[in-house]
């Protein structure tokens, strides 16, 4: 906080030396600016603290409910489940809408109201003795879900309802790739990190949607994932030994779920293009590029993937650092630089960890990480230089 306070300051300075801001607008706008960030770092605090109570409460009311849950009838096991969700969702609306007297414990409650739905299905499903094979109820929950978020437009609901969105996701890749008969370690590695890529691409259209609309703020929750879910397949599947053990060709219809997640992400991605333009999109025809790159490979030759894996783990870890440079966004080649000392490091394991001994083998891996560390030091004060530099 007092480095962004540090930085506003000289950024106002700069501004009054041009003749753009007099000395008097200089120092409204820089008292605005510093009540800003002082609220801002309220904010989480007591969200943080309305959140736990909330939890808190809800606890308590299902121990209450649990201990005297057999001898309920069915009725009265509805309407407790059914009236506390409902209360949950009133209470929030109530205190952060209308009148809007207590924002951060509406949202609070808001939030549990999310996440009590799922506990709420869950005892319905009990109750009446349903089951399902695929989880269908994650979805109905997730889907459901989706429009308190645009109504709220909170970041800490936004949160809940992508991990709720991914956990479904990953429960169907799981349950197809369970139901097929060729089920191996390959084929779980290939569906996982492909549909995780696509996923990613999913995620940075939704970002370009919310970018420049009623929805801005929720844009950098949606980008927070994105980096990550689309580093996992080519760094899982750069490992050699799972591919080793046969070479015979996957057969496409255990790739379905890749090719469905890469659809959706497409209308998606295609959407973003129709209302924000490509350059909005571009990121994520690209991470869409990659997952076809690498399920092809997956199809046609097993063989090769690890090399495939390699090549798009270090060509995209570089790739992040030249964009993060070019671009003045450290993060960006900060996530690079770390890829690429992790793909190092990975294949450092890979290939030479039983080639060595005792103290060998430890001091290897301690030189190894120390002259990782000095490299990546070094790389990002010079991008931190370019960066300061580059800005007016």
């Amino acid at each position: 906080m007092a480095r962004a306070h540090s930085r506003i300051e000289s950024a106002l300075a700069d501004l009054e030396r041009e003749g753009t801001l007099s000395a008097a607008q200089r120092a409204a706008v820089g008292e605005r600016l510093a009540r800003a960030l002082r609220e801002g770092r309220g904010f989480d605090v007591t969200a943080i603290v309305a959140s736990f109570g909330a939890l808190l409460v809800a606890a308590g009311l299902l121990y209450l409910i649990g201990y005297n849950w057999e001898a309920l009838p069915k009725a009265a096991k509805l309407a407790l489940v059914f009236g506390i969700w409902i209360a949950l969702h009133g209470a929030g609306f109530a205190l952060a809408e209308k009148p809007g007297t207590h924002p951060r414990v509406g949202r609070a409650l808001t939030l549990l109201g999310v996440l009590s739905f799922g506990g709420a299905i869950g005892l319905v499903a009990q109750i009446y003795h349903l089951s399902a094979h695929y989880p269908n109820a994650i979805l109905v929950w997730w889907a459901l879900s989706v429009p308190v978020v645009l109504v709220t437009r909170s970041r800490a609901i936004l949160v809940a309802v992508m991990a709720i969105g991914i956990l479904w996701v990953a429960w169907c890749t799981g349950v197809w790739t369970e139901d097929r008969p060729r089920d191996d370690e390959r084929l779980w590695m290939a569906n996982f990190t492909l549909v995780g890529v696509a996923v990613a691409a999913a995620f940075q259209a939704l970002a370009a949607l919310a970018a420049g609309g009623s929805q801005e703020r929720l844009e950098p929750v949606l980008r927070s994932p994105v980096l990550v879910l689309a580093s996992a397949a080519p760094f899982v599947l750069a490992f050699h030994e799972p591919w080793n053990h046969g070479r015979e060709r996957t057969p496409g219809r255990d790739l379905v779920p890749v090719v469905v997640a890469v659809v959706c992400a497409a209308i998606l991605l295609g959407l973003a293009n129709w209302r924000r333009g490509f350059r909005a999109a571009r990121d994520g025809w690209i991470l869409i590029g990659v997952a076809l790159l690498l399920g092809l490979g997956v199809l046609a030759a097993p063989g090769a993937v690890p090399i495939l894996g390699n090549v798009v783990l270090f060509g995209g870890a570089l790739a992040l650092v030249a964009l993060g440079v070019r671009e003045s966004r450290p993060n960006l080649a900060t996530w690079g630089m770390f890829l690429f000392a992790a793909g190092v490091v990975a294949r450092y394991f890979e290939y030479l960890w039983d080639k060595l001994e005792g103290a060998y083998a430890f001091l290897a891996t301690g030189s190894l990480f120390l002259v990782a560390a000095f490299l990546f030091e070094n790389r990002r004060r010079a991008l931190a230089a370019r960066t300061k530099g580059a800005s007016p």
